[in-house]
Protein backbone atom coordinates (compact mmCIF):
# COMPACT_ATOMS: atom_id res chain seq x y z
CA UNK A 1 0.00 0.00 0.00
CA UNK A 2 1.22 3.55 -0.77
CA UNK A 3 2.21 5.26 2.50
CA UNK A 4 1.90 9.01 3.29
CA UNK A 5 4.98 11.05 2.45
CA UNK A 6 6.46 12.47 5.69
CA UNK A 7 8.48 14.88 3.58
CA UNK A 8 5.37 16.77 2.45
CA UNK A 9 4.02 17.01 5.99
CA UNK A 10 7.35 18.11 7.39
CA UNK A 11 7.80 20.77 4.75
CA UNK A 12 4.25 21.91 5.26
CA UNK A 13 4.62 22.15 9.03
CA UNK A 14 7.78 24.15 8.62
CA UNK A 15 6.06 26.39 6.09
CA UNK A 16 3.10 27.02 8.37
CA UNK A 17 5.37 27.81 11.28
CA UNK A 18 7.57 30.12 9.21
CA UNK A 19 4.54 31.81 7.72
CA UNK A 20 3.67 33.13 11.16
CA UNK A 21 6.48 35.57 10.75
CA UNK A 22 6.33 36.29 6.99
CA UNK A 23 4.58 34.80 3.97
CA UNK A 24 6.53 32.21 1.92
CA UNK A 25 6.83 32.85 -1.78
CA UNK A 26 6.90 29.11 -2.48
CA UNK A 27 4.10 28.01 -0.13
CA UNK A 28 1.59 28.08 -2.96
CA UNK A 29 1.63 29.50 -6.49
CA UNK A 30 -0.42 32.65 -6.80
CA UNK A 31 -2.43 31.15 -9.67
CA UNK A 32 -3.50 28.26 -7.43
CA UNK A 33 -5.02 30.51 -4.74
CA UNK A 34 -8.83 30.61 -4.93
CA UNK A 35 -9.86 34.06 -6.14
CA UNK A 36 -12.51 34.51 -3.48
CA UNK A 37 -10.35 33.45 -0.50
CA UNK A 38 -9.13 36.17 1.79
CA UNK A 39 -5.40 36.38 2.51
CA UNK A 40 -4.38 34.44 5.60
CA UNK A 41 -3.90 36.47 8.76
CA UNK A 42 -1.51 35.74 11.57
CA UNK A 43 -4.43 34.39 13.60
CA UNK A 44 -5.69 32.11 10.81
CA UNK A 45 -2.18 30.79 10.23
CA UNK A 46 -1.84 30.02 13.91
CA UNK A 47 -5.17 28.20 13.90
CA UNK A 48 -4.13 26.31 10.76
CA UNK A 49 -0.93 25.20 12.49
CA UNK A 50 -2.96 23.88 15.44
CA UNK A 51 -5.26 21.91 13.13
CA UNK A 52 -2.23 20.55 11.33
CA UNK A 53 -0.67 19.40 14.58
CA UNK A 54 -3.97 17.79 15.63
CA UNK A 55 -4.11 16.03 12.26
CA UNK A 56 -0.60 14.65 12.68
CA UNK A 57 -1.45 13.40 16.17
CA UNK A 58 -4.64 11.73 14.91
CA UNK A 59 -2.73 10.09 12.07
CA UNK A 60 -0.12 8.78 14.52
CA UNK A 61 -2.80 7.03 16.54
CA UNK A 62 -4.43 5.72 13.31
CA UNK A 63 -7.53 7.86 13.71
CA UNK A 64 -7.58 8.58 10.00
CA UNK A 65 -11.07 10.15 9.66
CA UNK A 66 -10.21 12.65 12.41
CA UNK A 67 -6.86 13.36 10.77
CA UNK A 68 -8.55 14.06 7.42
CA UNK A 69 -11.02 16.44 9.05
CA UNK A 70 -8.17 18.36 10.74
CA UNK A 71 -6.17 18.65 7.52
CA UNK A 72 -9.19 20.05 5.70
CA UNK A 73 -9.92 22.45 8.56
CA UNK A 74 -6.34 23.68 8.29
CA UNK A 75 -6.79 24.25 4.55
CA UNK A 76 -9.87 26.41 5.20
CA UNK A 77 -7.68 28.71 7.30
CA UNK A 78 -4.52 28.57 5.22
CA UNK A 79 -4.91 27.49 1.57
CA UNK A 80 -1.82 25.30 1.29
CA UNK A 81 -2.42 22.57 -1.39
CA UNK A 82 -0.36 20.10 0.61
CA UNK A 83 -3.19 19.93 3.12
CA UNK A 84 -5.28 18.28 0.40
CA UNK A 85 -2.44 15.85 -0.27
CA UNK A 86 -2.24 14.87 3.40
CA UNK A 87 -6.04 14.53 3.61
CA UNK A 88 -5.96 12.23 0.58
CA UNK A 89 -3.25 10.12 2.21
CA UNK A 90 -5.17 9.50 5.42
CA UNK A 91 -8.40 8.88 3.53
CA UNK A 92 -6.52 6.20 1.62
CA UNK A 93 -5.20 4.68 4.83
CA UNK A 94 -8.78 4.60 6.13
CA UNK A 95 -9.83 2.60 3.05
CA UNK A 96 -11.94 5.46 1.67
CA UNK A 97 -10.76 5.22 -1.95
CA UNK A 98 -13.30 7.66 -3.36
CA UNK A 99 -12.45 10.54 -1.00
CA UNK A 100 -8.75 9.80 -1.39
CA UNK A 101 -9.13 10.07 -5.18
CA UNK A 102 -11.06 13.34 -4.80
CA UNK A 103 -8.39 15.08 -2.69
CA UNK A 104 -5.41 13.78 -4.67
CA UNK A 105 -7.12 15.27 -7.72
CA UNK A 106 -7.75 18.60 -5.94
CA UNK A 107 -4.13 18.72 -4.84
CA UNK A 108 -2.91 18.27 -8.44
CA UNK A 109 -5.33 20.92 -9.68
CA UNK A 110 -3.86 23.44 -7.22
CA UNK A 111 -0.22 22.39 -7.40
CA UNK A 112 0.43 20.20 -10.49
CA UNK A 113 4.19 20.58 -10.15
CA UNK A 114 4.36 20.24 -6.37
CA UNK A 115 6.70 17.94 -4.48
CA UNK A 116 3.92 15.39 -4.00
CA UNK A 117 2.57 15.57 -7.57
CA UNK A 118 4.32 12.42 -8.87
CA UNK A 119 3.17 10.36 -5.88
CA UNK A 120 -0.34 11.80 -6.23
CA UNK A 121 -0.56 10.77 -9.89
CA UNK A 122 0.61 7.25 -9.06
CA UNK A 123 -1.92 7.04 -6.24
CA UNK A 124 -4.72 8.26 -8.54
CA UNK A 125 -3.99 5.50 -11.06
CA UNK A 126 -3.98 2.86 -8.34
CA UNK A 127 -7.18 4.18 -6.79
CA UNK A 128 -9.04 4.21 -10.10
CA UNK A 129 -8.10 0.58 -10.70
CA UNK A 130 -9.08 -0.33 -7.14
CA UNK A 131 -12.46 1.43 -7.40
CA UNK A 132 -13.18 -0.22 -10.75
CA UNK A 133 -12.33 -3.66 -9.32
CA UNK A 134 -14.55 -3.09 -6.28
CA UNK A 135 -17.44 -1.92 -8.48
CA UNK A 136 -17.09 -5.03 -10.64
CA UNK A 137 -16.98 -7.27 -7.57
CA UNK A 138 -20.10 -5.57 -6.19
CA UNK A 139 -21.90 -6.04 -9.51
CA UNK A 140 -21.03 -9.74 -9.59
CA UNK A 141 -22.10 -10.15 -5.98
CA UNK A 142 -25.44 -8.49 -6.78
CA UNK A 143 -25.93 -10.78 -9.79
CA UNK A 144 -25.10 -13.87 -7.70
CA UNK A 145 -27.48 -12.73 -4.97
CA UNK A 146 -30.26 -12.21 -7.51
CA UNK A 147 -29.66 -15.72 -8.89
CA UNK A 148 -29.75 -17.23 -5.40
CA UNK A 149 -33.02 -15.46 -4.63
CA UNK A 150 -34.52 -16.63 -7.92
CA UNK A 151 -33.42 -20.21 -7.22
CA UNK A 152 -34.84 -20.02 -3.70
CA UNK A 153 -38.17 -18.80 -5.07
CA UNK A 154 -38.41 -21.77 -7.46
CA UNK A 155 -40.26 -24.72 -5.86
CA UNK A 156 -37.99 -27.70 -5.23
CA UNK A 157 -39.47 -31.11 -5.96
CA UNK A 158 -39.40 -33.74 -3.22
CA UNK A 159 -37.27 -36.85 -3.83
CA UNK A 160 -38.93 -39.15 -6.33
CA UNK A 161 -41.11 -36.40 -7.77
CA UNK A 162 -40.70 -33.84 -10.48
CA UNK A 163 -40.66 -30.11 -9.98
CA UNK A 164 -44.01 -28.40 -10.35
CA UNK A 165 -44.53 -27.00 -13.80
CA UNK A 166 -45.39 -23.38 -14.40
CA UNK A 167 -49.15 -22.95 -13.81
CA UNK A 168 -51.12 -22.97 -17.04
CA UNK A 169 -54.10 -20.80 -17.78
CA UNK A 170 -57.44 -22.10 -19.08
CA UNK A 171 -56.56 -20.61 -22.47
CA UNK A 172 -53.30 -22.60 -22.53
CA UNK A 173 -55.17 -25.79 -21.63
CA UNK A 174 -57.80 -25.18 -24.30
CA UNK A 175 -55.15 -24.51 -26.95
CA UNK A 176 -53.28 -27.68 -25.97
CA UNK A 177 -56.48 -29.75 -26.09
CA UNK A 178 -57.42 -28.28 -29.48
CA UNK A 179 -54.03 -29.17 -30.95
CA UNK A 180 -54.17 -32.68 -29.51
CA UNK A 181 -57.72 -33.17 -30.80
CA UNK A 182 -56.77 -31.99 -34.28
CA UNK A 183 -53.82 -34.42 -34.40
CA UNK A 184 -56.03 -37.29 -33.26
CA UNK A 185 -58.67 -36.51 -35.89
CA UNK A 186 -56.04 -36.37 -38.63
CA UNK A 187 -54.64 -39.72 -37.49
CA UNK A 188 -58.16 -41.13 -37.36
CA UNK A 189 -58.95 -39.99 -40.90
CA UNK A 190 -55.66 -41.42 -42.18
CA UNK A 191 -56.27 -44.75 -40.48
CA UNK A 192 -59.85 -44.83 -41.73
CA UNK A 193 -58.66 -44.04 -45.25
CA UNK A 194 -56.24 -46.96 -45.14
CA UNK A 195 -59.09 -49.15 -43.88
CA UNK A 196 -61.39 -48.09 -46.74
CA UNK A 197 -58.70 -48.81 -49.31
CA UNK A 198 -58.01 -52.22 -47.77
CA UNK A 199 -61.71 -53.06 -47.74
CA UNK A 200 -61.96 -51.97 -51.38
CA UNK A 201 -59.12 -54.34 -52.27
CA UNK A 202 -60.82 -57.07 -50.27
CA UNK A 203 -64.04 -56.51 -52.17
CA UNK A 204 -62.15 -56.79 -55.44
CA UNK A 205 -60.69 -60.14 -54.37
CA UNK A 206 -64.17 -61.23 -53.25
CA UNK A 207 -65.62 -60.44 -56.65
CA UNK A 208 -62.82 -62.34 -58.30
CA UNK A 209 -63.41 -65.35 -56.06
CA UNK A 210 -67.16 -65.26 -56.85
CA UNK A 211 -66.46 -65.02 -60.58
CA UNK A 212 -64.21 -68.08 -60.46
CA UNK A 213 -66.81 -69.91 -58.40
CA UNK A 214 -69.47 -69.15 -61.07
CA UNK A 215 -67.12 -70.41 -63.74
CA UNK A 216 -66.49 -73.65 -61.84
CA UNK A 217 -70.22 -74.37 -61.89
CA UNK A 218 -70.05 -74.79 -65.70
CA UNK A 219 -66.77 -76.69 -65.94
CA UNK A 220 -66.84 -79.97 -67.81
CA UNK A 221 -63.45 -80.88 -66.37
CA UNK A 222 -61.77 -79.79 -63.15
CA UNK A 223 -59.23 -76.93 -63.64
CA UNK A 224 -56.73 -77.03 -60.77
CA UNK A 225 -55.10 -73.64 -61.56
CA UNK A 226 -58.37 -71.73 -61.68
CA UNK A 227 -59.53 -73.46 -58.55
CA UNK A 228 -56.30 -72.39 -56.80
CA UNK A 229 -56.82 -68.83 -58.08
CA UNK A 230 -60.31 -68.80 -56.67
CA UNK A 231 -59.16 -70.03 -53.27
CA UNK A 232 -56.33 -67.46 -53.20
CA UNK A 233 -58.74 -64.64 -54.09
CA UNK A 234 -61.13 -65.80 -51.38
CA UNK A 235 -58.30 -65.88 -48.83
CA UNK A 236 -57.05 -62.42 -49.86
CA UNK A 237 -60.57 -61.07 -49.58
CA UNK A 238 -60.71 -61.99 -45.89
CA UNK A 239 -57.19 -60.71 -45.23
CA UNK A 240 -57.80 -57.29 -46.76
CA UNK A 241 -61.26 -57.11 -45.28
CA UNK A 242 -59.77 -57.76 -41.82
CA UNK A 243 -57.04 -55.16 -42.32
CA UNK A 244 -59.60 -52.69 -43.60
CA UNK A 245 -61.91 -53.36 -40.69
CA UNK A 246 -59.09 -52.83 -38.21
CA UNK A 247 -58.12 -49.57 -39.94
CA UNK A 248 -61.69 -48.34 -39.79
CA UNK A 249 -62.04 -49.27 -36.13
CA UNK A 250 -58.75 -47.56 -35.24
CA UNK A 251 -59.66 -44.53 -37.34
CA UNK A 252 -63.05 -44.29 -35.75
CA UNK A 253 -61.59 -44.49 -32.23
CA UNK A 254 -58.93 -41.86 -32.98
CA UNK A 255 -61.40 -39.52 -34.60
CA UNK A 256 -63.80 -39.96 -31.70
CA UNK A 257 -61.03 -39.16 -29.20
CA UNK A 258 -60.07 -36.12 -31.25
CA UNK A 259 -63.65 -34.89 -31.14
CA UNK A 260 -63.83 -35.50 -27.41
CA UNK A 261 -60.71 -33.42 -26.87
CA UNK A 262 -62.57 -30.39 -28.26
CA UNK A 263 -65.81 -31.01 -26.38
CA UNK A 264 -66.91 -30.99 -22.75
CA UNK A 265 -66.80 -34.32 -20.97
CA UNK A 266 -70.60 -34.69 -21.08
CA UNK A 267 -70.92 -33.98 -24.82
CA UNK A 268 -72.14 -36.72 -27.11
CA UNK A 269 -69.96 -38.64 -29.53
CA UNK A 270 -70.05 -41.09 -32.43
CA UNK A 271 -68.47 -44.54 -32.64
CA UNK A 272 -67.93 -46.45 -35.88
CA UNK A 273 -67.92 -50.25 -35.94
CA UNK A 274 -67.57 -52.43 -39.05
CA UNK A 275 -69.61 -55.64 -39.44
CA UNK A 276 -68.46 -58.46 -41.67
CA UNK A 277 -70.78 -60.96 -43.33
CA UNK A 278 -70.25 -63.79 -45.74
CA UNK A 279 -71.15 -61.65 -48.69
CA UNK A 280 -71.18 -58.07 -47.40
CA UNK A 281 -69.36 -55.59 -45.20
CA UNK A 282 -71.31 -52.98 -43.24
CA UNK A 283 -70.23 -49.95 -41.14
CA UNK A 284 -72.38 -49.06 -38.16
CA UNK A 285 -72.31 -45.65 -36.40
CA UNK A 286 -73.52 -45.43 -32.81
CA UNK A 287 -73.60 -42.64 -30.26
CA UNK A 288 -75.41 -39.42 -29.33
CA UNK A 289 -75.52 -36.16 -31.30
Amino acid sequence: MHRPSPLVSSILLAGVCLSLGAPRATAQPAAAQPAARKPATAKSRDEARKHFQSAEAAKARADYPAAAAEYLAAYELFAEPAFYYDAAEVYRLAGDDQDALTYYTKYLELDPGGRGSAAARTAIDELRRSIAAKDEAARRAADDDAKRKAAAATPVAAPGTTAAATPTTPADTAAHDAAAGRNLRIAGLASGGVGVVAIGVGIAFGLKARSISNEAAHWDTFQPQRDADGKAANRDMYIFAGVGAAGLVAGGVLYYLGMRADRPADAGGVALAPQLGRSAIALTATGSF
